[in-house]
């Protein structure tokens, strides 16, 4: 915005400078129709002169609008959390809305701030990616602000949901490996205590289905708890794994590189399933079979459900399902192959 006399050219300078009403200047900034166009000419001319931008911000606090979302994810070291920010970002922008982001983290008092900070931004929403809380303090800092929920389902009026069916997409990973003829198939798990039990669960049901005996190690859902898992899988002799799902594609990394540590082959002597398919799992180098939850598309479909909510508040609660898929790769083959 120019400046008149040391300070910011406004609406009402345009208007005295063009001879016009103040609702007239606004009528033509925002290109309505029906203004006389020796009216229009003359509000543009004293634009033009006087050096006066629109103030958008000023604009869309006036009509209780910001155009601007909250994207709370909780961890952007991994790869698939980059994903869904992806998703979320690109519905964002095409409708003519931009995106904060904070990053959560895996303490709750450090998510409870970063929730905090996008909100008092005065967003028009928020997504929450991988939110570890609970739906009662969610509920509470909400207060009424439209959100979806990534990942998780939480019962919070008004909030949203897209989930991404880890139950299922563990047991197809499991289902996998016995179809290869594995029958010790071990779990590096996520940490007992954060609230996405699916995974685990369905390793637990596909194993108990085929009739075998479950092996879980709790990882850190990061390299080194998948490290540490593959050594304790392998200095235990007595029943040394010929698979391993992990919870993520980091987990599995951790595991590859202990098995390369120890000399020990992928896929021949122990197959390696991931979680995600995030880039890495992809790489050449590694070709990891892992599970698809289709991260992009959950990031675009929570934006689209904020985004509708946003445009007509209230009414109930929506809550979508994406089918996994798995992505079969060289790091699972047949057993004794």
């Amino acid at each position: 915005m120019g400046e008149r006399g040391g300070r910011r050219v406004t609406m009402e300078d345009v208007a005295a400078e063009a001879g016009v009403s103040r609702a007239l200047v606004s009528l033509v900034i925002r290109d309505a129709p029906h203004v006389k166009e020796d009216k229009r000419a003359a509000v543009l001319a004293a634009i033009d002169r006087l050096g006066y931008r629109r103030n958008s911000l000023a604009s869309r606090l006036a009509s209780r609008r910001t155009a601007t979302l909250g994207l709370l994810v909780l961890d952007l070291r991994n790869p698939v959390w980059a994903d869904v920010t992806e998703g979320v970002t690109e519905v964002a922008e095409s409708s003519g809305n931009h995106v904060l982001i904070a990053v959560g983290g895996f303490d709750e008092a450090r998510e409870r701030e970063a929730l905090a900070s996008l909100l008092e931004m005065q967003v028009d929403g928020v997504v929450l990616a991988g939110y570890m809380g609970r739906a009662s303090v969610l509920r509470g800092q909400l207060a009424g602000t439209p959100a979806v929920v990534l990942t998780r389902r939480l019962d919070v009026p008004g909030v949203d949901s897209v989930v991404g069916g880890d139950e299922q997409g563990a047991e197809l990973a499991v289902d996998h490996l016995v179809a290869l003829g594995h029958r010790r198939i071990a779990h590096v798990s996520g940490p007992a205590g954060i609230p996405y039990p699916a995974r685990r669960e369905g390793y637990l049901a596909a194993m108990a289905r085929h009739g075998l005996t479950p092996r879980l190690f709790e990882g850190d859902l990061t390299e080194t708890g998948g490290r540490a898992a593959m050594h304790a899988f392998l200095d235990d002799d007595g029943d040394v794994p010929t698979a391993v799902f992990c919870y993520n594609d980091l987990s599995a990394l951790g595991v590859l590189d202990e098995l390369d540590h120890r000399g020990v082959r992928v896929p021949e002597d122990v197959a390696v399933v991931g979680y995600d398919d995030s880039s890495v799992a992809a790489m050449p180098r590694i070709g990891l079979t892992s599970v698809d939850q289709h991260a992009r598309a959950i990031g675009e479909r929570g934006a689209r459900l904020l985004l509708s909510r946003i445009a007509s508040a209230g009414g109930e609660e929506r809550h979508e399902s994406l089918v996994p898929e798995l992505i079969v790769r060289g790091s699972t083959v047949a057993l004794g192959r």
